[in-house]
């Protein structure tokens, strides 16, 4: 995270971006670092991992003591405080959407012998949440944590055909380049998939990403923030099934999958 957040302080720099508020970035990239961290961490071990001056750490350090964002240890060292609990308690709140959803996923996953995968967009690409894998074994096995890029992939594809304009503004700004692809080809295979998608109901990937995989996806409504914020998809092995059997047996069901997830 705290990469990420560099780079767009660096990009913000660069390109004069008098909206982006570069102390607020600083503070978040100093919480950041506590990230999967068990331990308290001290003075100089923040300003290792966010190579920041140590003036500028102490300044941030003292903000966000007095906000409560983090908080002291008798020893010295510094954790998250209870303001960064209770938000990190209201975001894991969000993710009773992907508890309710593991369940259905792994018996439509049975039921149709496919591999069934959820995700969300992060980063200009797709970041995969739940994966329920189907028994036959796929060129490419992704699980939980993993990345793909959002043009070549049906879940990505999906995800952009339902967001709306900020979610498709962040997407189309943060889209990594891909060897071969350019970040125009991307956008323009996003729109005509988009176009496919309000057209049919879900989006296709035929060999894109991976040229064993046949994969279909769709969106997922989040009725806790009242959007798209995920999409769902079922893949197989290309050589098992002829497109358009895929299609008519794997997808109204799909469909029927992501409303009940939706009904969370």
């Amino acid at each position: 995270m705290i990469n990420t957040i560099s780079a767009e302080i660096q990009r913000a720099e660069i390109e004069n971006d008098r909206q982006f508020v570069t102390a607020l970035a600083r503070g978040l990239g100093i919480l950041s670092v506590f990230e999967n961290s068990n331990i308290a961490l001290t003075h100089q071990m923040i300003c290792e991992r966010t190579k920041l001056p140590k003036a500028t750490v102490s300044r941030l350090i003292y903000t966000l003591l007095c906000t409560e964002f983090l908080a002291q240890d008798p020893d010295g060292g510094y954790r998250l405080g209870m303001a960064a609990i209770r938000i990190s308690a209201t975001a894991w709140a969000q993710y009773d959407l992907i508890r309710h959803a593991q369940p259905l996923m792994a018996a439509f996953a049975a039921e149709h012998h496919v591999s069934v995968n959820i995700a969300k967009e992060e980063g200009g690409e797709m970041l995969y949440l739940a994966c329920c894998r189907s028994p036959a074994r796929l060129a490419v096995q992704l699980m939980v944590g993993s990345k793909v890029p959002a043009a070549q992939t049906a879940i990505g594809r999906a995800y952009y055909a339902v967001a709306d304009d900020f979610q498709r503004a962040h997407l189309r700004r943060h889209l990594p380049p891909l060897p071969e692809m350019e970040t125009a080809q991307q956008l323009e295979m996003l729109a005509g998939h988009e176009a496919f998608y309000r057209e049919h109901g879900y989006t296709l990937s035929a060999g894109e990403f991976s040229p064993d995989i046949l994969a279909v996806a769709v969106g997922v409504y989040n009725r806790a923030e009242q959007r798209y914020t995920h999409a769902l998809n079922a893949s197989v092995p290309a050589s098992r099934w002829q497109e358009a059997d895929f299609v008519r047996e794997i997808v109204p069901g799909l469909q029927k999958l992501a409303q009940e997830i939706s009904a969370a």
